[in-house]
C-alpha cells in the first residue's frame, strides 16, 4: 500500500498543467527587456519575479520595481491560455544564452521546465501551494489621454538631463525630473534644462519611472493619467506609475531664472579636446584637491590647471565673443559629467560675473547652451579666486 502511494503522489507531482511554444528571437527580446525592471526589494517579493502570460493569443511579461509596472506584449502568439511567475533573474540569465530556434515553457505542478537546447526545470515562486499572479493596476482606475510623447525625446531627456540629478535622498524632489513648461532637473550644485512641455499640469517623474519608458521601441508614446497614476502605451508595451510626492518643494522658477540668466561672455571650444584634457589632468587632482581645478578664460583658449598646478593644459577657441579674463575654480567631475551629456560636437560656454538678487555682479556658475539644452554648473569656493 505504501509503494502504491508514493507512486501516486510522484505522478500528481509532475503532472503537465498547460504548455506553449514561443519563438525565441522574440521571447528573449522581450524576457531582456523586462529583466530591467525586476529588483530585488526585501519589501516587495514581487520585485523579483517577472510573470508570464498568453492569453487571448497575446503573450504579456510583467515585472515590477515595487511601484510602477512594465508590460511587454506581443499579438498573434498561438497556443492555449497559460499562466505562469518565475525569478525574474535566474530566468532571464538563463534565457539570454540559449541558442534554438523555439523555446517551450511546460508548466508543471513541481516547476517549469523549459525546452529548446536542452531541458530544464525551474522551481517556482509560489503562494501556498497556489502559482503567484501578478496583479493589474490598469484596470484599478480609469485614465484619461493627456498626450503624446516620443521615444526619441525621453532619451533626449536621459542623455542630458540625467547627470543633473540629485543622487542622495537629503531633499527627496532633486531626484526626479521636473516636467511643466520645461524638464528641469538639478542637485542645486548642478542644473539642466530642457525646452520640452510633455503635457499641460507638471509632474515629478522618478529617475526609475523614466528609465522604463526609455525600455519601449515604438517612437510614437500615448500616455494618460489620473491624480498620481501615469501611464504610457505604445503598441507592445505599457508602463504604469506613479508622480513622486513633493512637486510643492520642487523650486523650478527658481532654477529656470538662474538657467534664463545671460553672462557676459561666451566661447566654443571642441568637446572632445575638452573632455581628453579633463581625463588627462584628472591623474593630477589629489584627494586633498577636493576634486577642485581652476578655468582660467584666457584671449587664446580655456586654460585647466589643477589646484597644485601639476597639470596645465589649453584648449583653443573655435570661436569667441565678448571676451574678458575670468578664473574660476570648478569640481572637475560634475563638468565632466555635464560636458558628456551634451550631444554635439562642440562646446558652447558661457562665463563671468551675474547679478545676484541685490544687483552686485558675482561669478556663481558658468553655463552650456547646446540646441534646446541649457545646464548650469556652479562653481566651487577658493582662496585663490576670492
Amino acid at each position: 500500500m505504501a509503494g502504491k502511494k508514493k507512486t501516486k503522489e510522484v505522478a500528481v507531482a509532475t503532472e503537465l498543467l498547460s504548455s506553449i511554444t514561443l519563438n525565441a528571437i522574440l521571447f528573449k527580446d522581450m524576457v531582456a527587456r523586462a529583466r530591467k525592471v525586476a529588483t530585488s526589494s526585501f519589501t516587495t517579493p514581487l520585485s523579483e519575479m517577472m510573470g508570464i502570460e498568453l492569453k487571448d493569443n497575446k503573450l504579456t511579461i510583467t515585472t515590477t520595481d515595487s511601484v510602477n509596472y512594465l508590460f511587454v506584449t506581443q499579438d498573434k502568439v498561438e497556443g492555449d491560455d497559460f499562466y505562469v511567475t518565475v525569478y525574474a533573474e535566474q530566468f532571464a540569465q538563463f534565457i539570454s544564452k540559449m541558442t534554438c530556434d523555439k523555446i517551450t515553457l511546460e508548466l508543471y505542478t513541481n516547476g517549469l521546465k523549459v525546452v529548446g537546447n536542452g531541458e530544464y526545470t525551474f522551481e517556482l515562486p509560489d503562494d501556498e501551494g497556489e502559482i503567484i499572479k501578478f496583479p493589474d493596476p490598469r484596470n484599478d482606475v480609469e485614465l484619461e489621454p493627456i498626450g503624446e510623447i516620443k521615444l526619441s525625446t525621453i532619451n533626449n531627456i536621459i542623455d542630458t538631463a540625467k547627470a543633473s540629478l540629485a543622487v542622495t535622498l537629503e531633499e527627496p524632489c532633486y531626484v526626479n525630473y521636473y516636467c511643466g513648461d520645461k524638464v528641469i532637473t538639478t542637485d542645486r550644485d548642478k542644473m539642466c534644462g530642457l525646452d520640452l512641455k510633455l503635457w499641460d499640469a507638471p509632474r515629478l517623474i522618478p529617475q526609475e519611472l523614466m528609465n522604463m519608458i526609455a525600455l519601449m521601441t515604438a517612437e510614437d508614446i500615448k500616455v494618460s493619467a489620473a491624480d498620481d497614476i501615469i501611464m504610457f502605451s505604445t503598441p507592445d508595451c505599457v508602463v504604469y506609475g506613479r508622480s513622486a510626492e513633493g512637486i510643492e518643494d520642487y523650486p523650478a522658477e527658481d532654477v529656470d531664472s538662474l538657467l534664463s540668466k545671460e553672462f557676459p561672455s561666451n566661447c566654443k571650444l571642441k568637446k572632445s579636446d575638452l573632455l581628453q584634457l579633463l581625463d588627462r589632468l584628472s591623474l593630477f587632482v589629489t584627494k586633498t584637491d577636493k576634486d577642485v581645478i581652476y578655468l582660467t578664460f584666457t584671449k587664446d583658449g580655456l586654460q585647466i590647471t589643477s589646484k597644485k598646478a601639476t597639470g596645465v593644459e589649453v584648449v583653443p577657441y573655435i570661436e569667441s565673443t565678448n571676451f574678458n579674463d575670468f578664473t574660476c575654480a570648478i569640481d572637475i567631475k560634475m563638468l565632466q559629467s555635464e560636458v558628456k551629456s551634451l550631444a554635439g560636437d562642440s562646446v558652447y560656454v558661457e562665463y563671468g560675473p551675474i547679478p545676484n538678487a541685490d544687483g552686485d555682479l558675482v561669478p556663481v556658475a558658468i553655463k552650456f547652451v547646446e540646441g534646446n539644452a541649457t545646464i548650469v554648473v556652479a562653481l566651487t569656493e577658493d582662496d585663490r579666486v576670492a
